[in-house]
């Protein structure tokens, strides 16, 4: 497939197409396989994507799967310099003057589980905001309805099957008074996980959804993200480092969507739900909402 899409405008079938392609090409037993190739400065690399603690002059796309693709047309500094020697090894693939790494060898799972140096997450900041072209976004349609419309046709989500997709979840009988903040879009993938969506119009509201969005944690949920409408990037820039330096939110992920360009701007990745380790209500919660969402 040509996976130069990104630069076109790719639609949902776009976004399925390459999860595919990274599936078959970049399986997860060849990624570990291609993983003892890679030297430290490569897998800081890796990992410095995954904290959105990239310094590159080039855009950085991303498709739904995860994958991304990193424009070096420039110097685009050491980073460019790191996914031409990855490519060498097998690890990425070259795409004209890009540089295509696939979802699987950012997963968690793999990245996790890999020996890394000592390295600083507190002392950046979140500057780069990776693009993803969602063509069939536009329309007279709300944000969250054409959002949830277009992650069920692409049915992957970072690195995840989509095996359902729910609006607006209204009322949750089981919880009774502590189902406050609604769910805009939640999604549970093959594998069980439960992904929510909060969703807050910046646009008319001084409010960031911050308390919104931690309820969706507080809920037991695995991932949680907030979505904005596109205001402004030095804006976005504010709010997803805000999000990071807040310790009771920081695995927030923070996605934004612009209508009318058709993209989405991912800020910041979610990380996993650290409140279902430490507290049995968020537990026996998340066990709530898992039944009621197999009872849909």
């Amino acid at each position: 497939m040509s996976l130069l899409c990104y630069k076109r405008g790719c639609d949902a079938a776009d976004h399925l197409v390459e999860f595919k392609y990274c599936e078959h090409h970049f399986a997860i037993s060849k990624v570990k396989s291609i993983l003892v190739r890679l030297s430290a400065e490569h897998l800081i690399a890796l990992h410095g994507i995954k904290l959105n603690k990239t310094n590159t002059r080039g855009n950085i796309y991303m498709f739904l799967s995860g994958s991304i693709v990193v424009e070096c047309a420039q110097d685009g500094g050491p980073l460019c310099k790191h996914m031409e020697e990855m490519s060498n090894v097998g690890a990425a693939e070259r795409i004209d003057t890009a540089y295509y790494v696939p979802c699987t060898l950012l997963l968690d799972e793999i990245l996790e589980n890999m020996p890394m140096p000592d390295v600083a997450d507190s002392d950046y900041e979140i500057k780069k905001y990776y693009i993803i072209s969602a063509r069939g976004l536009a329309g007279e349609e709300g944000p969250l309805d054409v959002l949830a419309r277009f992650l069920e046709s692409a049915s992957v989500f970072l690195g995840k099957r989509i095996s359902k997709v729910l609006r607006k979840v209204p009322y949750i009988p089981q919880l009774v008074n502590k189902y406050a903040d609604k769910i805009d879009i939640l999604l549970k993938t093959a594998d069980n996980t439960l992904i929510g969506f909060s969703y807050t119009d910046v646009s008319r509201t001084y409010h960031l959804g911050l308390s919104a969005a931690k309820s969706l944690l507080m809920y037991g949920l695995d991932h949680v993200i907030l979505l904005h409408p596109y205001v402004s990037h030095d804006f976005h820039r504010q709010v997803a480092n805000r999000i990071r330096n807040r310790w009771d939110v920081s695995e927030i992920g923070y996605i934004v969507i612009n209508q009318p360009d058709e993209e989405l701007y991912l800020y910041k990745y979610s990380q996993g739900n650290r409140y279902l380790r430490l507290s049995r209500t968020v537990q026996s919660h998340s066990s709530i909402i898992r039944g009621y969402v197999e009872s849909l």
